[in-house]
């Protein structure tokens, strides 16, 4: 018993070790003052409507959505489509090309971002929104692709030869019998490289144009240049809501968590 209230507490301290540097955020948006300071001096939201108001912000902001949206939906379908290559057929070199395509996982990202940065300077996609749209796949597919292989690997083939013999054709093989079996690793697949696309600097820094950044590099740049306005931390707690906001809607009409836990309704 002793060993269970232990174990409690250590779990409730780690939560509130990594929760504070966060929820700190917030009452550092509300300071009065010009600068960020903790505890605040005095209470306005005043730096809420300015960053909301901030076009720049604004900007980066949906060309960071955009970016995230489309790269995770084209690396999501791609890793599709390469896992089953590689589960379901036998071939030379599939170690090898299975190790290539998790390979941008263990090369230091500086390395990787120079190295695409001289390639694109060559190629001429140097500070485009192409250039940084194949970046972003080349980072989130490592993810994508490890969590749709894992899936498939521990797919029931028996239920597909059924559906076939009862005379189902690839069609609905794949949208009533396979994709329902790995809705799970779908969504955690959407989930990895949606965050890593839209949390990533290194690549933005270095391959955007000026006047085209994305919104984390538009913070840190204000941060390393600007110094740290309240305006910064208050557009991060806008963010912050606004992502719970959405999660709880989407969990509540179309059952985010049910569909993670494999309680889908059946038809």
């Amino acid at each position: 018993m002793w060993a269970s209230r232990v174990l409690r507490v250590y779990v409730y301290i780690l939560f509130a070790i990594m929760l504070a540097p966060i929820l700190i955020v917030v009452p550092a948006a509300l300071t009065a003052t010009s600068y960020m300071t903790f505890p605040p001096n005095g209470l306005t939201l005043d730096w809420f409507v300015k960053a909301i108001q901030d076009e720049y912000l604004i900007e980066s902001l949906v060309r960071s959505l955009g970016l995230a949206a489309i790269s995770t939906g084209l690396v999501v379908f791609l890793a599709l489509l390469v896992s089953f290559a590689i589960e379901r057929r036998q071939f030379r070199g599939k170690i090898l090309l299975e190790t290539f395509f998790t390979g941008p996982r263990v090369i230091p990202l500086i390395i990787l971002v120079l190295g695409l940065m001289i390639f694109y300077y060559a190629i001429g996609l140097y500070e485009t929104f192409t250039g940084l749209l194949l970046s972003h796949l080349i980072i989130t597919f490592p993810f994508a692709f490890r969590t749709t292989l894992a899936s498939i690997s521990s797919l029931d083939i028996f239920l597909e030869w059924s559906a076939k013999t009862l005379g189902a054709n690839w069609f609905t093989v794949l949208f009533r019998v396979i994709l329902p079996q790995m809705k799970t690793a779908i969504i955690a697949a959407f989930m990895f490289a949606f965050i890593t696309s839209f949390n990533n600097v290194t690549m933005a820094l270095f391959l955007t144009a000026p006047g085209k950044r994305t919104l984390p590099v538009e913070l840190f740049q204000r941060l390393n240049m600007g110094g740290i306005t309240p305006k910064v931390p208050a557009f991060s707690v806008i963010l912050a809501v606004v992502g719970l906001a959405l999660f709880f809607i989407l969990d509540r009409t179309v059952g985010v968590f049910k569909y993670m836990s494999g309680g889908g309704e059946e038809d």
